[in-house]
């Protein structure tokens, strides 16, 4: 299974999911975070490093890029999973939003950036706040700059996620600011068969707020899709 990091992140923000993963599935997780000012040049890097058949999973911006993925039909992807993401298009108050911290990192205030973008993922979570900032400190400041304009620019997919064919799995946090429950629904209700599962007083980034749930939801699903590819093998 090859899992997508959210903006800012790295492998820290799924590795608590993927220890409890390890204790309901046999699966090989690897972490895999694109390169790139675009997400699709950073759904180019992951494809370009991914086996020839997987599972995909993606939290955030990490879910728009597995989006792109997906979207492409390979006929790669085995499954798909979108954490705390949706298929909009920037509203007009995150590409301000995006854009401000831009000039801050431009401007040699790249910390205040970070605790800008880092408060607000997990207000009343201090112990993941405190990750994401180093998560976003460690991979600098032209990272960091390079991922907002990716974000900012992300195409609207609505109109194309009917057409997903694989097994989907969506989680949601319904105390997540970032991205509102209703656009994970959105998703749910458009891609054919997809199964909602929504975090209670969890926020945006889930496989740290409640590392055990997550875990447990993407442990079961696939284990219902190695079943179901099981029955369907003659």
């Amino acid at each position: 299974m090859v899992l997508v990091p959210a903006l800012g992140s790295d492998a820290r923000l799924w590795q608590p999911a993927i220890d409890r993963i390890h204790d309901r599935v046999e699966v090989e997780c690897v972490v895999i975070r694109g390169t790139g000012d675009s997400i699709e040049s950073m759904a180019d890097d992951i494809l370009a490093q991914a086996p020839d058949r997987f599972y995909l999973a993606g939290i955030s911006m990490g879910g728009y890029v597995s989006l792109d993925i997906v979207l492409r039909g390979t006929g790669r992807v085995a499954g798909l999973a979108l954490l705390n993401t949706s298929a909009i298009a920037a509203p007009p108050d995150r590409r301000k939003s995006s854009i401000s911290v831009i000039e801050l990192a431009e401007s040699g205030r790249f910390d205040e950036a970070v605790d800008r973008v880092s408060g607000a993922v997990a207000p009343t979570h201090p112990d993941v706040t405190a990750i994401a900032a180093a998560m976003a400190r460690d991979l600098g400041a032209e990272v960091f700059k390079a991922q907002q304009l990716a974000v900012l620019d992300r195409r609207d997919r609505r109109s194309e996620i009917a057409k997903i064919k694989v097994p989907t799995l969506i989680v949601a946090g319904d105390a997540d600011a970032i991205t509102p429950l209703r656009l994970s629904e959105e998703m749910a209700s458009s891609i054919p068969d997809a199964e909602l599962h929504v975090l209670e007083e969890i926020g945006h980034l889930s496989p740290l707020e409640d590392p055990a749930t997550v875990a447990s939801h993407l442990g079961d699903w696939l284990v219902r899709i190695d079943r179901q590819a099981r029955r369907a093998t003659p």
